[in-house]
């Protein structure tokens, strides 16, 4: 056997020993997420801030899991909540509206492309800071490897009468994404 040949399968076994045993992203590596970004619970009117959190905690939970509506909450409940000057919650509102416009699924609606346009930054906002776009595509590309993994489950939400299996709707998510955009 050649060197190189030698050398090429040396690579291969090591890439798929380190990738078997590399720690796959969980349930509770998405609570730890939705969890780090700065939202500003208490500054709307006629939001129950305790509700709220654990709502978009479990929303955060079942977009990861490939629920498309839940891609669409979890993107207006960060763009309605986040602090305006933090960028890292603007990729994330952006990110997952992103999902929601690029994929084929039965529960797209007309506002999808209008609420992108917004929250990516193509409608002007007055203080308002936008995130580079490679910083968006990243992290679309991030939550894609995650929610094509299948490591991340759906959980009950009992806020909005959710049941992971009576409700189950991931079926439609991730099917055909679509990369015009």
């Amino acid at each position: 056997m050649s060197k190189l040949l030698k050398t090429m399968l040396g690579a291969v076994a090591l890439t798929y020993c380190v990738s078997a045993h590399a720690k796959p992203f969980t349930n509770e590596d998405a609570i730890a997420e939705a969890k780090s970004y700065k939202l500003i619970w208490a500054d709307h009117i006629g939001s129950d801030p305790v509700k709220d959190k654990k709502r978009f905690v479990k929303e955060y939970q079942n977009a990861y899991a490939g629920d498309y509506v839940a891609w669409r909450n979890v993107s207006n409940i960060i763009w309605k909540y986040h602090d305006k000057q933090d960028v890292a919650s603007q990729i994330a509102a952006c990110a997952w509206q992103s999902l929601v416009v690029q994929t084929k699924s039965i529960y797209k609606n007309p506002l999808d492309d209008f609420s992108r346009e917004m929250m990516c930054g193509k409608a002007a906002q007055t203080g308002q800071v936008y995130a580079p776009k490679p910083a968006v595509q990243k992290k679309i590309a991030e939550i894609k490897k995650i929610i094509d993994a299948h490591t991340v489950h759906l959980v009950n939400i009992e806020e909005i009468d959710f049941d992971a299996e009576r409700d189950r709707q991931e079926a439609y998510a991730g099917l055909g994404w679509d990369y015009k955009y």
